[in-house]
């Protein structure tokens, strides 16, 4: 039995089932607490700016372009709008100096009269409901074409680059009933078309966080349709996984906001040469799982095996 004596500090590092539990208590008041105070300062925030309050973790690239993408268009509309930094920016926006410039505000330069919009009150991912084609070759054409990020380096047809999601969506539980499918099945189906629309390929390049698994379930399948298949090896950081996929002309994503965004950028770059396949399946909790960021002219797999494999 726990001594009443016992410091709470002491309890939580001889417990660390006890450490993590009250660390999730903590963070649930802290976030009440922050929504209240939110709550009771909305009718003196009265300035000119907007900012898009982003969650401070928890979220990745792909995510981020949604919502700097989101500051764009409201920028377009003459609107002072820009985006929370969050510390996963960071490394991203080192590559997108423009992004950094105009459409990011730090902790430290938020005012206490911008108003504030949540991340999680407002849609901003939905492919002709939140945004146009046209506004992402802007944005991408404007923020990504001639960044650091992007490079020189095009990929030609000859090559089909394949982005497979892995990581959390597979190894947490919860994650994996929510996001999990049978990327194997998925494959099968996918490969083909994306062989028919563009013809034989010389090479198949493999970027992966989870590259181990995809050697072991899809390397077989992949040399059936081309003489070199690579794998981009793990130690590559996400800024070098992007630029491989986005600069490729001939994409099979998974259901990744990173693949997605990857395939807009390839759009603008290759232009009608760009061909992308995709599943129209993104995640099972958010409109009956079906992937509503998609582009309508990509390839869309949508006959996708039930289940998903380890």
């Amino acid at each position: 039995m726990l001594s009443s004596t016992r410091s709470a500090g002491v309890w939580r590092r001889s417990n660390p089932l006890g450490a993590r539990r009250w660390s999730s208590v903590h963070r649930v008041i802290a976030q009440s607490w922050n929504r209240l105070k939110g709550e009771v300062a909305r009718p003196l925030r009265r300035g000119k700016r907007t900012v898009y309050s982003t969650p401070q973790e928890g979220r990745g690239f792909g995510n981020y372009l949604y919502y700097w993408l989101r500051a764009q268009l409201e920028q377009s509309h003459g609107k002072d709008y820009k985006v929370l930094h969050a510390p996963g920016m960071e490394p991203w926006l080192a590559e997108l100096p423009a992004v950094r410039n105009r459409l990011v505000v730090t902790l430290g330069e938020l005012r206490f009269s911008d108003r504030r919009i949540a991340s999680e009150d407002t849609w901003v991912d939905r492919f002709g409901m939140d945004f146009t084609r046209e506004d992402l070759h802007t944005f991408v054409d404007r923020y990504v074409v001639g960044s650091p990020l992007l490079g020189e380096a095009r990929t030609g047809s000859e090559v089909l680059v394949i982005n497979v999601r892995r990581g959390d969506f597979y190894s947490v539980p919860a994650f994996r009933g929510t996001y999990g499918f049978d990327i194997q099945g998925y494959m099968e189906l996918a490969l083909p078309r994306a062989l028919a629309a563009g013809g034989p390929v010389e090479s198949i390049q493999v970027v992966s966080d989870g590259v181990e698994w995809c050697e072991i379930k899809l390397d077989g399948l992949l040399r059936r349709h081309a003489r070199e298949v690579r794998y981009l090896p793990p130690t590559d950081s996400p800024q070098d996984n992007f630029r491989v996929v986005a600069n490729a002309a001939r994409i099979i994503g998974t259901n990744s906001t990173f693949t997605y965004w990857a395939g807009y950028v390839s759009n603008v770059v290759h232009g009608a040469n760009s061909h992308v396949v995709m599943p129209d399946f993104h995640a099972r909790h958010i409109d009956h799982g079906r992937a509503y960021q998609l582009d309508p002219d990509w390839e869309i797999v949508r006959d996708i095996p039930g289940g998903w494999d380890a």
